[in-house]
């Protein structure tokens, strides 16, 4: 499937998306060279080989994942590890995928943790979550039927990728911060509550997905523009 425009972008306090419709960026100068992950259609470029593996590895989780729940996952992928990103990006941003290019833009592990201390109140996630939940948006864009899916069917993928690839304690912990049983109804998916409360979203994303009927089928429901998608919410 071809891909079309966009970025999408994740901030450390709330991991807002941001959507730049059919934005070009510049270019960004990075080590040619890259890693290719063991296995994988994804190439990573950091300055620092020991980045390039720690991506490698989230890369892989994620790409794992959504190979198993039936997502084609094998276009090539490149992800650039870098000191600062793009400038279209708002500056609390730690990472975010450029549609139009095949890309996602992500700060050093070492940024990101200089980020986050400054970040109140702290947040629960960590770089391996930031990581999947970047890939996700990735090959998400290319496996939509839809032109222009919703932030939110978007954010679906992402946060379930996410959290279904956390550690069990972490994942625990995280869902723990958040009360709540999931979203009962698709008219509750709103990129209204993802945009107030992006946290709480992602865990009642997760525990949505695991309730009997959903699963897989809301998910292929979802990437067919037949769940989430702007006429369903008339």
């Amino acid at each position: 499937m071809e891909c079309g425009p966009g970025i999408t972008g994740l901030f450390v306090p709330n991991l807002l998306l941001c959507l730049f419709g059919g934005w070009m960026l510049t270019a960004i100068s990075v080590d040619a060279a890259g890693l290719r992950c063991s296995g994988e259609s994804v190439v990573v470029h950091a300055s620092d080989p020991r980045d390039a593996e720690i991506v490698c590895k989230g890369a892989s989780d994620a790409v794992k994942f959504l190979n198993s729940q039936g997502l084609h996952t094998c276009a090539p992928l490149e992800i650039h590890v870098v000191e600062t990103l793009p400038d279209a990006v708002p500056p609390a941003t730690a990472g975010c995928y450029v549609h139009a290019e095949r890309r996602v833009y992500l700060l050093t592990p070492t940024r990101f943790e200089q980020q986050a201390m400054h970040v109140a109140p702290p947040s629960c996630l960590d770089y391996h979550n930031l990581i999947t939940h970047e890939v996700a948006h990735a090959i998400a864009g290319c496996n939509f039927a839809v032109p222009k899916p919703t932030i939110q069917a978007h954010e679906y993928v992402a946060y379930l990728t996410m959290l279904s690839t956390m550690p069990d304690a972490a994942r625990e912990r995280m869902l723990g911060n958040f009360a709540g049983d999931g979203f009962d109804t698709e008219q509750q998916i709103t990129a209204t509550i993802y945009l107030m409360a992006p946290q709480w979203f992602g865990a009642q994303v997760y525990r949505h997905y695991l309730k009997p009927g959903n699963g897989q089928a809301f998910l292929r429901k979802l990437l067919a523009g037949k769940a989430l998608s702007l006429h369903c919410e008339r």
